[in-house]
Order: structure tokens, then C-alpha cells, then sequence
């Protein structure tokens, strides 16, 4: 399963496409912001390591730099991809602390990785 098979199945979005696109396609349909709320979408930007971007659900918020994410197909567990993962640590890792810049914790390393682009968030209708 991919990220955006994972977030169709597991909300109420109605959006497709590549990941990355989910933030223009939301324009209109949904609240798009930069401050996390449980049950929005994080959009990640398309780049050299996500060419078709990410989109992971905000399961909890932390505090103003912490959430917890729900996603798919982001981690090789065994050599294998498309593993849904819950309740992975997300940090705001932007040089301005305005989550435009997020690093996701990997549980094989033991460590965040790597700051990722990011879009926004995507709220939920209502």
C-alpha cells in the first residue's frame, strides 16, 4: 500500500494523485494551513528522495513542534516496502519553526532522519 492508499482508506479525504499534488488539489475543497490539528494531512514536497511526495495523517499533536503521524510505504521493514506505520514521531525540523521543514523518527536507526519539505496541512471538512 502506498501513502496515498493508506490516507484515502484510513479519512475521510477525497483527493488523488501524487502525493505532492494533494496541496493544490485541496485549493477550494479544504482548509489548507500551516499548524497541525489532529486528523489533517501533512503534504511532503516531491524531491530527489520522495518523487512523488508523501502524505502522512496527523494522529495526535504533541505540543507546537511534536505530532504523531500515520503513514504508509516510508520505511523498508525487511527488505520489503508498503508497511502502514502508526503513531510515528514527527518533528517540525524548519529553520523558522513553521513546519516547512519536517524530520520523521526511524525506528531501525533510532534517530530522525533527514529534514523533508513540506507543503502544509490539509484540514479536515468541519
Amino acid at each position: 500500500m502506498n501513502c496515498v492508499q493508506f490516507v484515502r482508506s484510513a479519512s475521510d479525504f477525497d483527493l488523488s494523485g501524487n502525493a505532492w499534488s494533494w496541496w493544490y488539489h485541496a485549493a477550494g475543497l479544504y482548509e489548507r494551513g500551516s499548524a497541525p490539528r489532529e486528523g489533517s494531512v501533512l503534504v511532503f514536497k516531491r524531491t530527489g528522495k520522495l518523487p512523488a511526495g508523501h502524505v502522512a495523517l496527523i494522529s495526535g499533536v504533541v505540543d507546537e513542534h511534536t505530532v504523531l503521524i500515520d503513514h504508509a510505504n516510508w520505511s523498508n521493514h525487511g527488505g520489503a516496502s508498503g508497511h502502514v506505520e502508526l503513531n510515528v514521531i514527527a518533528i517540525d525540523c524548519s529553520s523558522r519553526h513553521d513546519w516547512s521543514a519536517v524530520c520523521v523518527w526511524n525506528k531501525q536507526y533510532h534517530s530522525f532522519g533527514r529534514p523533508y519539505p513540506t507543503s502544509g496541512f490539509i484540514y479536515p471538512e468541519g
